[in-house]
């Protein structure tokens, strides 16, 4: 499988390129709240902290996944680690109306 690398070497998605761009965002401190022309709009301060998050796990981002029963609506969110192992259970909640929600996917999509 290939996969895209930037212009010093890193492969996408890498903990090394993760690490690479976490330096790079930790300067963006003085740009908290301030207008920005960027796509993800101004910087704040949350979006840094995750940044020195995955800094500070040596570039290795943790997920998320969402189970949710297709009988039942019933979801579980489990955080995993940089392998994809589950690390803990971080929520779990019913689906509001997810009856009716089913029955109009069974509909228009079929069984």
């Amino acid at each position: 499988m290939r996969v895209a690398t930037d212009k010093k070497g890193h492969k996408q998605g890498s903990a090394e390129k993760n690490k690479a761009y976490a330096e790079k965002m930790l300067t963006k401190h003085d740009k908290i709240g301030k207008p920005s022309n960027r796509i993800g709009g101004p910087y704040t301060a949350q979006e840094l902290e995750l940044w020195q998050e995955v800094h500070d796990n040596d570039g290795r981002k943790n997920h998320m996944s969402a189970h949710t029963n297709t009988e039942t609506g019933q979801v579980r969110v489990f955080e995993r680690d940089h392998k994809g192992n589950i690390v803990k259970q971080t929520d779990e909640f019913k689906l509001d109306d997810f009856a009716a929600t089913k029955q109009k996917l069974i509909e228009e999509f079929g069984e």
